[in-house]
C-alpha cells in the first residue's frame, strides 16, 4: 500500500522513472523473499529482508 502511494506521488511530481523503479523494487522484493526460503508475512518482512541482505553480503 505504501509503495503504491509513493508511486502515485512520484507520478504526480512528474517523475515516472522513480515510479517505475519503485514498482521494480516491489516486484523484486516479492520474488526474492519466497525464493530465499523465508516466510514473508506481514510481521517479519523486515527481518526476512535483513537476513537476505546478510546472506547476499556473506556470499
Amino acid at each position: 500500500m505504501k509503495t503504491r502511494i509513493a508511486m502515485r506521488a512520484a507520478l504526480a511530481l512528474g517523475l515516472p522513472a522513480v515510479a517505475r523503479g519503485l514498482g521494480r523494487l516491489k516486484c523484486l522484493r516479492c520474488k526474492l523473499l519466497p525464493e530465499a526460503g523465508h516466510e514473508a508475512g506481514r510481521g517479519n518482512v523486515v527481518t526476512a529482508t535483513v537476513l537476505v541482505a546478510l546472506y547476499v553480503v556473506a556470499c
